[in-house]
């Protein structure tokens, strides 16, 4: 059974796939390693030395640029790959990122949680509540020195854009259409760079599709994952 690596989003934890780790649980064997490193290159080379010599990989968000990070150290290792929310590049907006941490070293973090739940998940999709009640539980489990340590993180990631072109393996790129923080536009940008790339955009749906749309994510991971076998 194929191993599948699991990694969540800032400020989320296992709770992030906890549907899709249940259903998917036919095909592929979920495994959610810690990654606690200061920067992505720490975070990479702790899941590298846990994982199986070859693996499936999901990332959502900041676990999306973990993804590529471990893409671009061992690429050999990626049987296939399960993008959402994702940015390759280097951080766009790296004094808005600053700006947060300041907040929360000002003792904002409940405020900071609220602004960024508000703005990844689609207010109007059909599982807006529940979606949102579950990142700031998980959130808030994280606390603010995990925010402030990962949040460094990605303000310092390196431009990885070059590491799809590693890419030969069944990609996956699994979209909310509204999502605020990476755009469909940058999603067919990814898609134009991975010849084996299927782009699946999810309408009514924000940053977060496995808490927003969790039954349309399992059933294109189980098409995914049909890939990855028969190939």
């Amino acid at each position: 059974m194929l191993p599948l690596v699991l990694l969540p989003a800032l400020l989320c934890d296992a709770e992030l796939y906890r549907a899709q780790a249940v259903a998917l649980a036919d095909l592929a064997e979920p495994l959610n390693l810690p990654a606690s490193g200061s920067t992505l290159a720490e975070s990479a080379q702790a899941v590298l030395r846990q994982a199986p010599p070859r693996f499936v990989l999901a990332g959502t968000s900041a676990g999306g640029s973990l993804a590529l990070e471990i893409v671009a150290r061992a690429p050999a290792r990626v049987a296939g790959l399960w993008l959402m929310g994702a940015n390759p590049g280097a951080s766009a907006g790296p004094d808005g990122a600053r700006r947060l941490n300041e907040r929360v070293r000002a003792g904002e973090f409940a405020a900071v949680v609220d602004d960024l739940a508000a703005r990844a998940i689609y207010a109007d999709g059909p599982r807006a509540a529940e979606a949102t009640e579950t990142f700031r539980r998980m959130a808030h489990h994280a606390g603010p020195e995990v925010f402030l340590r990962d949040n460094a993180a990605l303000i310092a990631r390196e431009d990885r854009w070059s590491a799809l072109g590693l890419l030969a393996v069944p990609t996956l790129l699994l979209w909310g259409r509204h999502d605020q923080f990476a755009s469909v536009e940058r999603a067919s940008e990814i898609a134009a760079r991975v010849p084996s790339a299927r782009l699946v955009v999810l309408e009514d749906c924000g940053h977060i599709p496995t808490l927003e749309q969790p039954d349309a994510c399992i059933h294109a991971a189980r098409d995914w994952l049909g890939r990855v076998s028969a190939g």
